[in-house]
């Protein structure tokens, strides 16, 4: 990605991100609107005819397929579970709180995490729609607090050579936050 579509790309996305979270503020009032986002998950192109007008108008005129398809696919997985939270956190962050919260689920529960994460790692941007939605589906109340502006960069530059999105995902999840074990164990 040049600096030129960076640039692009970030006022887009940036703009992109506070119009789902409009439309998650009011699930009600915008319950076509997050449905018609919510069909790209079913379309086999991944960019339902019914979304265009939500997504379309936030990206700019040069066709780019992949872009294109990176904001139906998180307006789509917005659209799933629109809550509403903190939207601080990357996917690794989320999955790692969901873990430390979900300490009752036991190891059989952090090890399946812990493999769908890492499928995710590993997948292709052609798989990486599903990957997410399942990871998502799990994650329940702790989604609401994933930064979507963060996870539409990350999708838009998932097969960077370097992979830095993916290193970046991986240390977020597998980080040591000394404080949240220490009262874990202090709570025991």
């Amino acid at each position: 990605m040049s600096a030129r579509e960076s640039k692009i790309t970030d006022k887009q996305v940036i703009e992109y991100a506070e119009y789902l979270s409009y439309l998650g503020k009011d699930r009600k009032k915008n319950a076509r609107q997050l449905a018609e986002l919510r069909r790209s998950l079913q379309d086999s192109h991944g960019m339902a005819t019914a979304a265009c007008p939500h997504v379309l108008r936030f990206l700019p005129a040069e066709e780019n397929l992949n872009r294109t398809k990176a904001f139906f696919l998180v307006g789509a997985l917005f659209a799933s579970h629109p809550e509403q939270g903190a939207n601080n956190l990357s996917l690794g962050g989320a999955l790692r709180l969901f873990v430390h919260r979900d300490r009752a689920g036991g190891v059989e529960q952090n090890e399946s995490v812990r493999r769908r994460f890492v499928a995710l790692l590993d997948s292709p941007r052609e798989d990486l729609g599903e990957h997410l939605r399942h990871l998502l589906d799990l994650l329940g109340p702790v989604q609401s607090s994933i930064c979507w502006a963060q996870l539409l960069y990350d999708v838009l530059r998932w097969d960077d050579e370097s992979r830095h999105v993916q290193r970046r995902l991986a240390r977020d999840f597998w980080a040591t936050d000394l404080t949240s074990d220490n009262e874990g164990e202090t709570k025991q």
